[in-house]
């Protein structure tokens, strides 16, 4: 019995993985800090970043988990917040002779 509990777990995390584990901004180290203008939204805020409507949402989810603001995203003008950035790493160019 156990065992067909632990197959249908995995099967489940598979199947549904955690949002985290396929959003880069959530895996981040390295966060840029802003602080919310007037009438600024976390959308507005993620949309500075990235200009991708898919990435942008990802951004808006992570800006909400990293810095535990409620679901809907609610900010205030003032308020100081950490904004995970991911660093595309340039391959390394050899220097001719």
């Amino acid at each position: 019995m156990k065992k067909w509990i632990w197959l249908a777990a995995a099967l489940y995390l598979f199947m549904f993985p955690p949002f985290h584990l396929d959003n880069a901004y959530l895996r981040s180290d390295k966060f840029d800090t802003i602080t919310v203008a007037q009438h600024e939204s976390v959308w507005d805020i993620a949309g500075r970043y990235t200009v991708d409507g898919k990435q942008v949402k990802k951004l808006t989810e992570a800006i909400i988990e990293v810095n535990g603001l409620p679901a809907d995203g609610a900010v205030r003008k003032g308020q100081k917040l950490r904004v995970p950035v991911i660093v595309k790493e340039l391959p390394m160019q050899m220097a001719e002779k």
